[in-house]
């Protein structure tokens, strides 16, 4: 009995130390923001938006974090597809962590990098292997860093053989500097950054992310630029790209 008491009291401060380094739960709220391609690309819409109440297949989201909402955007796609760098970044950590998240890789985006007034901390979840890539590596916008699987998800409402998707997760903030945390090191808090929908990315002549709510209709489609078959970026020179390829017009 008692050393059952023991473990008992063992995992609980295990948990408690992970909570308070660890943060899992943020203040979310939609922002409006939908997305559009260039004419005749076929892109993998999402499954799953910011903001969410429900999964890719309707179901209820857990109440225990972002009170219920969901903390990023999902991407259905199948196991091994190649995942792109949003735009030119840095790898800041990468590795493989805990159940409902799976294999991970963190990129850190400056402003340069991205066309906006944010740094931004992009995290790619679920992954079918580890990166082939090494911490502070440079990579390119549209550059493959990552495939797609369905590490983290099997079991529960996933089943037997998980959810092959994309989670994918920003932060932004004022500056570069950041902490590695949490039990798996699969946490990276940026100084003064916050979670926001990634489709922010994507907008257009923001210099706060305040702004992002207020937007007039017309403001709140955003247009990522996109990875085609060819592996050009369409429209050449675009800084901020689809994470996923996209089919070029007539291509099937």
């Amino acid at each position: 009995m008692k050393s059952k008491i023991i473990v008992l009291l063992v995992v609980m401060l295990s948990a408690l130390a992970q909570a308070q380094v660890e943060r899992r739960d943020h203040a979310v709220s939609a922002t409006g923001l939908e997305v559009a391609f260039p004419d005749g690309f076929g892109c993998e819409r999402i499954a799953s938006p910011y903001a969410s109440s429900t999964r890719y297949d309707g179901s209820s989201r857990r109440g225990d974090r972002n009170g219920g909402l969901h903390g990023g955007i999902d991407l259905s796609l199948k196991v091994g597809t190649p995942l792109l760098a949003i735009a030119d970044g840095e790898v800041i950590t990468f590795g493989e962590g805990g159940r409902l998240e799976g294999i991970y890789l963190w990129l850190l985006h400056s402003p340069e990098d991205t066309g906006t007034p944010f740094h931004v901390f992009s995290k790619y979840q679920h992954l079918s292997a580890l990166p082939a890539l090494k911490t502070g590596d440079r990579v390119k916008a549209g550059a493959v860093v990552a495939h797609s699987g369905a590490s983290g998800t099997v079991g529960r409402h996933y089943g037997v053989s998980g959810y092959a998707h994309l989670h994918l997760t920003t932060f932004y903030g004022p500056s570069a500097e950041y902490e590695v945390k949490g039990m798996f090191d699969s946490m990276v808090s940026g100084r003064d950054s916050r979670m926001d929908d990634p489709l922010v990315l994507y907008a257009q002549g923001l210099r706060d992310l305040a702004e992002v709510r207020q937007l007039p209709e017309p403001r709140r489609i955003v247009r990522p630029a996109v990875v085609g078959s060819d592996g050009a970026i369409h429209p050449p020179g675009g800084k901020t790209v689809w994470p996923v390829a996209c089919k070029e017009p007539g291509a099937r």
